[in-house]
Parts: structure tokens; sequence; C-alpha cells
């Protein structure tokens, strides 16, 4: 009875720690995120490139922001190897459209690497470019921060898609992501771990 009662007083006193945290109630513009991506190539079968993917942001005053991102994904399968990076970086402007929730649009520099080898023979190609996108990040409840966002990058031929993305707050400062982005060609799925800054 004793052991009962006290599990359930600390049970009770962490629970209140958690919630007594003081989460932000807008989304923070400050980060940095390191994550795990597996992408899936159109008319690749089961061939599914994966590696890592890191992402920063930085708000300058109170409206602009600074963003950059890394990817980096490959495979070894069947006797053929793909290797996959993506550069982008950019600045952009947001805009707060309540206290929960903010509107945003970003211009980018886009660079993509790609190398195909296997059975004695190699291609690679990288094209530069550049990307547009708008979208909403809100933070629905205390813990959780909800993103979608619609993107056009041209390179050799352009591309448009989308991508959505949730963050659970484990404190203020520290959150576990997940995030599905869609293209003409590929699409990523990822998971990550962000720090607010």
């Amino acid at each position: 009875m004793k052991r009962t009662f006290f599990a359930a007083v600390v049970a009770g006193l962490s629970m209140n720690a958690f919630a007594a945290q003081n989460f932000s109630s807008a989304p923070s513009w400050d980060y940095v995120e390191a994550g795990y991506q597996v992408a899936d190539i159109d008319d690749a079968g089961d061939f599914e490139p994966a590696g890592y993917a890191l992402a920063a942001s930085a708000a300058v005053g109170e409206n602009f922001f600074l963003k950059a991102a890394y990817r980096d994904l490959s495979e070894d399968k069947y006797g053929l190897e793909v290797e996959l990076s993506q550069l982008t970086a950019g600045f952009g402007y947001r805009y707060s459209a309540s206290k929960t929730t903010d509107l945003f649009g970003a211009l980018t520099f886009e660079r993509l690497d790609a190398e195909f080898s296997g059975g004695g023979l190699s291609m690679e190609g990288d094209d530069d470019g550049f990307g547009i996108e708008a979208g909403v990040r809100s933070m629905v409840i205390d813990h959780l921060e909800l993103s979608a966002a619609v993107k056009h990058v041209e390179l050799e031929e352009g591309d448009t898609g989308f991508e959505v993305g949730a963050n659970f707050y484990i404190t203020p400062n520290f959150a576990v992501g997940a995030s599905y982005e869609a293209r003409d060609d590929f699409d990523f799925v990822g998971a990550d771990l962000r720090i607010n800054f």
C-alpha cells in the first residue's frame, strides 16, 4: 500500500513538473536539428537511399529569418550504389497570424548532387538553382508544433512539392519530430531531434 501511494505521488509530481515548464505559445525561429531520412525514388522499386539530415534557422529582427539544410543519403544494393546530397540555404519573412501561428515565405539557393555506380559504370551530376516556398507553422498545443509548406525548386527542371511536419516538445527547448516531403520524383520520410536556442 505504501509503495503504491509513493509511486502515485512521484508520478503526480513528475507530471506537475512537466506541465509547469514554460512552453512557448509561438513557433521558435532559432533552432538546430539533426535527423535520419529515407528517400523513395519513383520507378526504383525497393531501392531507398537513407542517411542523415541537418537543418538550422535563425531569426533576424522581428520578422526575417535565415535558414539552411543539408541531407546526404545513400544505398548500396544489387551491385548498384546511389548517393544523393542536397544543400539548401536562404532567407525568409514571417508574419504572426496569431499568438500561436506564423505564416512564412522564403527564397533559397539549391544544390543537388547525385552519383550512380555499378557494373563497372559510373554516372554523376550536379545542379544549382533556386527555390521559393510558402507555409505555416503553429503551436496547436503547448507541446506540439505542426507545419506545412509548398515549395517550388528550379534546377534543371521545375519541381513543385509539399512538406508536412510535427515536433513534440519534451522541454521548452528540446523536441522530437517527424516529417514527410513529396517531390515529383522523390519522397522523403524523416525523424529528427531539435534544439531551440
